[in-house]
Parts: structure tokens; C-alpha cells; sequence
């Protein structure tokens, strides 16, 4: 077998296992939806600084970030 045809197939198995070990992620934490949309978010490069400091020390990305406080803001304003 060719080097390019081994590392095609490569490729496509590792890719069919991160999806696969993505998905049972997402069904044992209660994720079964996992796909994604982005949003966009302004602020000033500041405040960016800050909240992202704020996130990384709770060890969370902005975005997990962003999520966990707009579920708990919900939640705590009975929306």
C-alpha cells in the first residue's frame, strides 16, 4: 500500500473515531445535540481581557464561559 493511501486511510479513521468518541461525550453528558452555532459577542479588547482571565482561572474558554452565566442569569431572573 502507498504512504498516500496509508495516510488517507489514517485520516479517515481518525477522524470517524474523534466523532465517535465526540458523540458518546456528548450522550453521557446529556449533550446528544452536539452540534454547534457561533454567535458573536462585542466588547472592548478590555473587557475581552477580563472576562477571559475570569474564565481561564475557573478553567473554562470564554465560550463556556458565556453559556454557564447566560443558563445561571436565566435561571436566577426566571426567564
Amino acid at each position: 500500500m502507498a504512504k498516500k493511501d496509508m495516510a488517507s486511510m489514517l485520516d479517515s479513521f481518525e477522524s470517524d473515531t474523534t466523532k465517535e468518541h465526540d458523540d458518546a461525550v456528548a450522550v453521557a453528558t446529556g449533550q446528544a445535540d452536539s452540534s454547534r452555532a457561533t454567535a458573536l459577542v462585542s466588547m472592548t479588547k478590555a473587557e475581552k481581557e477580563r472576562l477571559t482571565s475570569k474564565a481561564k482561572a475557573h478553567g473554562l474558554s470564554l465560550s463556556a464561559f458565556f453559556r454557564l452565566a447566560a443558563d445561571e442569569y436565566m435561571a436566577n431572573h426566571n426567564w
